[in-house]
Protein backbone atom coordinates (compact mmCIF):
# COMPACT_ATOMS: atom_id res chain seq x y z
CA UNK A 1 0.00 0.00 0.00
CA UNK A 2 1.41 3.38 -1.03
CA UNK A 3 0.72 6.65 0.76
CA UNK A 4 0.14 9.51 -1.73
CA UNK A 5 3.12 11.85 -1.93
CA UNK A 6 1.29 14.84 -0.46
CA UNK A 7 2.28 16.86 2.60
CA UNK A 8 0.09 16.71 5.68
CA UNK A 9 0.04 17.79 9.30
CA UNK A 10 -0.30 15.53 12.32
CA UNK A 11 -0.89 16.18 16.00
CA UNK A 12 -1.37 13.81 18.90
CA UNK A 13 -4.20 14.72 21.29
CA UNK A 14 -3.58 16.72 24.46
CA UNK A 15 -2.86 15.18 27.85
CA UNK A 16 -5.42 13.09 29.72
CA UNK A 17 -5.43 11.95 33.34
CA UNK A 18 -4.51 8.48 32.10
CA UNK A 19 -1.48 9.92 30.25
CA UNK A 20 -0.43 11.61 33.48
CA UNK A 21 -0.82 8.30 35.37
CA UNK A 22 0.98 6.36 32.58
CA UNK A 23 -1.98 4.06 31.90
CA UNK A 24 -2.77 2.43 28.55
CA UNK A 25 -5.86 4.06 27.02
CA UNK A 26 -6.25 2.19 23.74
CA UNK A 27 -9.93 2.16 22.76
CA UNK A 28 -11.09 3.75 26.03
CA UNK A 29 -12.76 7.15 25.60
CA UNK A 30 -10.80 9.25 28.09
CA UNK A 31 -11.25 13.08 27.91
CA UNK A 32 -8.57 15.75 28.03
CA UNK A 33 -7.59 17.15 31.41
CA UNK A 34 -6.89 20.86 32.08
CA UNK A 35 -3.29 20.50 30.89
CA UNK A 36 -4.54 18.81 27.72
CA UNK A 37 -6.90 21.69 26.93
CA UNK A 38 -4.09 24.17 27.57
CA UNK A 39 -1.79 22.19 25.25
CA UNK A 40 -4.49 22.16 22.54
CA UNK A 41 -4.87 25.95 22.78
CA UNK A 42 -1.09 26.42 22.52
CA UNK A 43 -0.92 24.06 19.53
CA UNK A 44 -3.81 25.88 17.85
CA UNK A 45 -1.74 29.08 17.95
CA UNK A 46 1.16 27.28 16.29
CA UNK A 47 -1.15 25.81 13.64
CA UNK A 48 -3.13 29.00 12.98
CA UNK A 49 -0.91 30.08 10.08
CA UNK A 50 -0.12 26.66 8.62
CA UNK A 51 -1.41 25.55 5.23
CA UNK A 52 -3.95 22.84 6.00
CA UNK A 53 -7.51 23.03 4.72
CA UNK A 54 -9.38 20.46 6.81
CA UNK A 55 -9.05 18.66 10.15
CA UNK A 56 -9.43 14.87 10.10
CA UNK A 57 -9.74 13.43 13.60
CA UNK A 58 -9.95 10.15 15.39
CA UNK A 59 -13.45 9.89 16.90
CA UNK A 60 -12.06 9.23 20.41
CA UNK A 61 -13.05 12.05 22.80
CA UNK A 62 -9.46 13.10 23.57
CA UNK A 63 -8.70 13.61 19.86
CA UNK A 64 -12.12 15.13 19.19
CA UNK A 65 -11.67 17.71 21.99
CA UNK A 66 -8.20 18.59 20.67
CA UNK A 67 -9.58 18.96 17.13
CA UNK A 68 -12.42 21.18 18.37
CA UNK A 69 -9.99 23.61 20.05
CA UNK A 70 -7.87 23.78 16.88
CA UNK A 71 -10.96 24.14 14.67
CA UNK A 72 -12.23 27.08 16.71
CA UNK A 73 -8.88 28.89 16.34
CA UNK A 74 -8.30 28.05 12.65
CA UNK A 75 -11.91 28.03 11.44
CA UNK A 76 -11.36 24.65 9.71
CA UNK A 77 -14.00 21.95 9.38
CA UNK A 78 -13.56 18.67 11.31
CA UNK A 79 -14.25 15.26 9.75
CA UNK A 80 -13.94 12.03 11.73
CA UNK A 81 -12.16 8.87 10.57
CA UNK A 82 -12.51 5.64 12.58
CA UNK A 83 -9.32 4.27 11.02
CA UNK A 84 -7.34 6.92 12.94
CA UNK A 85 -8.47 5.60 16.34
CA UNK A 86 -5.83 4.34 18.76
CA UNK A 87 -4.83 0.67 18.82
CA UNK A 88 -7.08 -1.55 20.90
CA UNK A 89 -5.12 -3.04 23.80
CA UNK A 90 -7.77 -5.41 25.15
CA UNK A 91 -7.15 -6.48 28.75
CA UNK A 92 -4.12 -4.15 29.04
CA UNK A 93 -6.29 -1.01 28.85
CA UNK A 94 -6.27 0.86 32.14
CA UNK A 95 -2.97 -0.78 33.16
CA UNK A 96 0.57 0.65 33.08
CA UNK A 97 2.61 -0.47 30.06
CA UNK A 98 4.82 -3.53 30.44
CA UNK A 99 8.38 -2.38 29.61
CA UNK A 100 9.35 -5.94 28.64
CA UNK A 101 6.87 -6.00 25.74
CA UNK A 102 7.18 -4.27 22.37
CA UNK A 103 4.35 -2.54 20.52
CA UNK A 104 5.76 -4.05 17.31
CA UNK A 105 5.75 -7.70 18.44
CA UNK A 106 2.41 -9.35 17.68
CA UNK A 107 3.34 -12.22 20.03
CA UNK A 108 3.33 -9.76 22.97
CA UNK A 109 -0.38 -8.95 22.65
CA UNK A 110 -2.67 -9.28 25.68
CA UNK A 111 -6.06 -10.99 25.19
CA UNK A 112 -8.45 -8.87 23.11
CA UNK A 113 -5.72 -6.63 21.69
CA UNK A 114 -5.33 -5.66 18.05
CA UNK A 115 -2.12 -6.93 16.44
CA UNK A 116 0.41 -4.30 15.41
CA UNK A 117 0.33 -5.51 11.81
CA UNK A 118 -3.48 -5.16 11.63
CA UNK A 119 -3.34 -1.79 13.39
CA UNK A 120 -0.62 -0.47 11.11
CA UNK A 121 -2.56 -1.65 8.03
CA UNK A 122 -5.68 0.16 9.31
CA UNK A 123 -3.73 3.36 10.00
CA UNK A 124 -1.92 3.40 6.66
CA UNK A 125 -5.16 2.74 4.75
CA UNK A 126 -6.93 5.55 6.65
CA UNK A 127 -4.11 8.01 5.97
CA UNK A 128 -3.97 6.97 2.32
CA UNK A 129 -7.71 7.66 2.00
CA UNK A 130 -7.38 11.01 3.81
CA UNK A 131 -4.55 12.10 1.49
CA UNK A 132 -6.60 11.27 -1.60
CA UNK A 133 -8.90 14.15 -0.67
CA UNK A 134 -8.41 17.53 -2.24
CA UNK A 135 -7.32 19.60 0.78
CA UNK A 136 -4.12 19.22 2.79
CA UNK A 137 -5.23 17.74 6.13
CA UNK A 138 -4.32 18.14 9.75
CA UNK A 139 -4.68 14.67 11.27
CA UNK A 140 -5.58 14.69 14.99
CA UNK A 141 -4.93 11.28 16.46
CA UNK A 142 -2.92 9.26 18.97
CA UNK A 143 0.62 8.28 19.93
CA UNK A 144 0.20 4.72 18.64
CA UNK A 145 -1.06 6.02 15.29
CA UNK A 146 2.01 8.27 15.05
CA UNK A 147 4.26 5.30 15.87
CA UNK A 148 2.56 2.98 13.34
CA UNK A 149 2.76 5.64 10.63
CA UNK A 150 6.37 6.65 11.22
CA UNK A 151 7.43 3.00 11.50
CA UNK A 152 5.78 2.37 8.12
CA UNK A 153 7.66 5.38 6.70
CA UNK A 154 11.01 3.94 7.83
CA UNK A 155 11.53 5.56 11.24
CA UNK A 156 12.05 3.05 14.04
CA UNK A 157 12.21 5.25 17.11
CA UNK A 158 10.09 8.38 16.66
CA UNK A 159 7.64 9.21 19.44
CA UNK A 160 5.17 12.06 19.70
CA UNK A 161 4.47 14.16 22.77
CA UNK A 162 0.97 15.31 23.58
CA UNK A 163 -0.06 18.17 21.29
CA UNK A 164 3.21 18.62 19.39
CA UNK A 165 2.22 19.40 15.78
CA UNK A 166 4.22 17.92 12.91
CA UNK A 167 4.49 18.56 9.20
CA UNK A 168 5.05 15.42 7.13
CA UNK A 169 6.80 16.22 3.84
CA UNK A 170 6.95 13.57 1.11
CA UNK A 171 10.30 12.34 -0.23
CA UNK A 172 12.05 14.65 -2.66
CA UNK A 173 14.44 13.90 -5.48
CA UNK A 174 17.24 14.11 -2.88
CA UNK A 175 15.76 11.78 -0.26
CA UNK A 176 13.84 8.51 -0.17
CA UNK A 177 12.45 9.20 3.31
CA UNK A 178 9.52 11.37 4.32
CA UNK A 179 10.58 14.33 6.48
CA UNK A 180 8.81 14.48 9.83
CA UNK A 181 9.20 18.06 11.08
CA UNK A 182 7.97 19.17 14.52
CA UNK A 183 6.48 22.66 14.49
CA UNK A 184 7.15 25.04 17.34
CA UNK A 185 6.00 28.46 18.47
CA UNK A 186 7.64 31.20 16.41
CA UNK A 187 9.23 34.22 17.94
Amino acid sequence: MIIPLKPFYFIRHGETDWNRRNLIMGSQDIPLNEVGFSQAHEASSILANEGFGVIISSPRIRAKQTAEVISKKTNKMILFEEGLAEITWGEAEGQPPDPTKSIFNDADRPPGAETFSAFQGRVVEAIRAVLLREKIPLIVSHGGVFKALTYYLGYQDLRSSNCTPYLFKPPSEFSRLWLVCPLCQKG
